[in-house]
C-alpha cells in the first residue's frame, strides 16, 4: 500500500531539512587552525601584549606579528579555500542523491459526446534521483591533482608572506631603536651647538669675534634643534609603523635588543639552502605542475565520458503511473566542437610556459638576492671594523681635550666639540650595529629559513617552554 503523496512529501522534506541541517555546521575554529598550525608550528609561543610599563623584545614583537597581523589570515583564508576546493574536486567522484519534487497541471480531453471538454489533469511526482559520474574522460582525477597542487602552491605564499612580515617587523623595530639613539645624540649636539652660541657671544662681546661668526654658530644651532624635531618625530612614525605590524593599538614600550649575529656559512652553501627552502621557489615549482595536471586535463576534453543515473518515485502520477523507478547509463562521444577543445589544449600549453618562464626567472632571482645579501652582510662587517677605530679614536681625543681643559690648554668649547664628535661616531657605531642585524636577517629570508631564526632568538624558547607550562597545569593554577 502506498503512502498518500502529500504525507510522503512531508516526511522527505522534514528528512532533506534535518539532514541539510546537519550538513551546514561549520566548525569555524578548525576552519582557522588548519593555517593557523602552518604559521604557529615553528614560531615561539604568543603571548600577550606587554603593558606599557613593560619592554617589548624582539621575539615579542614577531610573535605578536606573526599571531595579529591581518594580512597573513587573509591569505591564510586563501590557503583554507584552496583546500576546500580540493575537497569539492574529490566530491565529484562521489555519487549524487537529490529528492526532486514536481507539480504540472495538464489539460486532458474528455471523451466526445454531449459531455466532451478539456479538463483539468494535475500530476505530482516526487523522486529520489541519484547519478554517479562514473568516467569523465580523467578529468576529475586531473581536476583532484591539479587542486592538490594549487593548495600547495597557497602554501608556499603563505609561507613566503610569513617570512615577508617577519623581516618587516623586525626592519621596523630596528628602525626604531636607531632612531632613538640617533634623538639621544642629536639632544647632546644641540646641547653643543648652545653653549658654542654662548661662546661665540660671549666673544663677540669681548671684541675678540665677529657678529658673521654669531650668526654663523645661531644658524648651524638652529639646524641642530631642526634635526633634532625630524628625529622625533621618525621616532613616532617608526613606531606606529610597528604597531601596525604587531596589531597593537600604540607602542610606547621600551624596545629591548638582544640579538648576537652568528658566523655565516659559505655562499655557496647558502645558495644550495635557498634552492632547497625558499617558499617561493616551492610555489614556482607548484605553478609548473599545476600547468601540467591544467594540461592533462585539457587533453582530457576528447575522451568520452560515461555517467549513471537512477531515479526511485516516493509519489508518481505522470505516465506510466505504476513505474517507480527508472534506470539508464549515458555516455558521451565528443565529435565536433568548433574547436573549442584545440583552443583548451593550446592554452594549457601556453600556460605551461608560463610557468616554466617563471620558475627559471625565480630561481636566478633567488640567486641573486642571496649573494647580494651575503655581500652587503659581509660590507657591513668591515664597516662595523671601522667605526669601531673610529670610536676607539674619538674616545681618545675626548680623554685629550679633557686632560687639555684641565690644566688650561684648551677651552670648555674645544671640549664639547670632541664630546659631540665621539657622540656621532658612537651613533654612526650603533646603527651600523643594529643594521649589521637586519642585514643578517635578510640572508636568512633569502635561502628561506627566517622563521627557523625566530625560535633561536633570546627569550623565545623560554617563551615556548612557559607556553606548555601554562597549558599542562590545571587552569586555576595558571595566571
Amino acid at each position: 500500500m502506498r503512502c498518500p503523496w502529500p504525507l510522503t512529501l512531508a516526511v522527505a522534506t522534514v528528512s532533506l531539512a534535518a539532514a541539510a541541517g546537519s550538513g551546514c555546521t561549520v566548525d569555524q575554529a578548525k576552519e582557522v587552525a588548519a593555517y593557523r598550525g602552518v604559521l604557529d608550528a615553528k614560531m615561539p609561543a604568543s603571548r600577550p601584549a606587554p603593558a606599557a610599563d613593560e619592554p617589548l623584545t624582539l621575539d615579542q614583537a614577531l610573535a605578536l606579528a606573526n599571531r595579529q597581523n591581518e594580512r597573513l589570515a587573509l591569505t591564510g583564508e586563501d590557503y583554507l579555500q584552496a583546500l576546500i576546493e580540493k575537497d569539492r574536486a574529490v566530491a565529484a567522484f562521489f555519487p549524487r542523491i537529490d529528492l526532486k519534487a514536481s507539480h504540472a497541471v495538464l489539460e486532458r480531453f474528455v471523451a466526445p459526446g454531449p459531455a466532451a471538454a478539456f479538463v483539468p489533469n494535475p500530476t505530482t511526482d516526487v523522486p529520489v534521483a541519484a547519478g554517479w559520474n562514473v568516467f569523465n574522460g580523467l578529468r576529475d582525477l586531473a581536476a583532484v591533482e591539479l587542486a592538490d597542487v594549487m593548495a600547495k602552491y597557497r602554501l608556499s605564499l603563505l609561507q613566503n608572506l610569513q617570512a615577508e612580515m617577519l623581516l618587516k617587523t623586525a626592519q621596523v623595530y630596528y628602525q626604531v631603536l636607531t632612531l632613538e639613539r640617533q634623538v639621544q645624540v642629536l639632544a647632546n649636539s644641540v646641547a653643543v651647538q648652545e653653549a658654542r652660541v654662548r661662546d661665540v657671544r660671549d666673544r663677540v662681546k669681548a671684541g675678540v669675534a665677529r657678529p658673521l661668526d654669531l650668526a654663523q654658530t645661531e644658524a648651524e644651532a638652529a639646524a641642530a634643534r631642526t634635526n633634532l624635531i625630524d628625529a622625533k618625530s621618525k621616532v613616532v612614525t617608526a613606531r606606529s609603523g610597528l604597531a601596525l605590524l604587531v596589531g597593537m593599538p600604540s607602542v610606547k614600550n621600551r624596545l629591548v635588543d638582544e640579538f648576537e649575529v652568528p658566523d655565516m656559512p659559505p655562499v655557496e652553501e647558502l645558495l644550495g639552502a635557498a634552492a632547497a627552502r625558499r617558499p617561493d621557489l616551492q610555489a614556482a615549482e607548484s605553478l609548473v605542475r599545476a600547468a601540467e595536471k591544467g594540461l592533462r586535463a585539457a587533453y582530457g576534453e576528447y575522451l568520452p565520458s560515461i555517467s549513471i543515473d537512477f531515479d526511485y518515485f516516493l509519489h508518481k502520477v505522470s505516465f506510466p503511473p505504476d513505474s517507480l523507478w527508472a534506470f539508464g547509463v549515458g555516455v558521451n562521444v565528443p565529435i565536433f566542437d568548433g574547436g573549442r577543445i584545440h583552443a583548451g589544449v593550446r592554452r594549457a600549453y601556453s600556460l605551461l610556459r608560463q610557468a616554466q618562464y617563471y620558475e627559471s626567472f625565480a630561481r636566478r632571482q633567488a640567486a641573486e638576492q642571496v649573494e647580494v645579501a651575503c655581500e652587503n652582510l659581509r660590507a657591513s662587517a668591515e664597516r662595523l671594523a671601522e667605526r669601531r677605530l673610529q670610536v676607539r679614536a674619538a674616545r681618545e681625543a675626548f680623554d685629550l681635550a679633557g686632560q687639555s681643559y684641565d690644566v688650561g690648554l684648551a677651552t670648555n668649547l674645544e671640549r664639547l666639540i670632541a664630546q659631540d664628535r665621539t657622540l656621532q661616531a658612537e651613533l654612526a657605531l650603533a646603527a651600523e650595529t643594529l643594521n649589521h642585524k637586519i642585514l643578517y636577517l635578510n640572508v636568512v629570508e633569502a635561502i628561506g629559513a627566517l622563521v627557523e631564526e625566530v625560535a633561536k632568538l633570546p627569550g623565545a624558547s623560554a617563551a615556548r617552554q612557559q607556553a606548555v607550562e601554562d597549558v599542562a597545569q590545571p587552569p586555576s593554577a595558571v595566571h
